[in-house]
């Protein structure tokens, strides 16, 4: 998968889980654990799974 789009995914991912953080009221520590792990999750799919943009020379 192209990495500009995983890059995109996991802005949007991050973007969730810190807007979920915010705005759920009550057990905010349980969800911002569980956002930290998707999102470094997702940062980690980026930096392992995204084409490098490498030219052969």
């Amino acid at each position: 998968m192209d990495r500009r789009m995983l890059i995109f995914i996991a802005i949007a991912v991050s973007a969730v889980y810190g807007g979920a953080v915010a705005l759920v009221e009550g057990n905010r520590q349980t969800v911002a654990i569980a956002g930290g792990i998707v999102v470094a999750l997702a940062w980690l799919v980026v930096a392992l799974a995204g084409e490098r943009d490498v030219e052969n020379d």
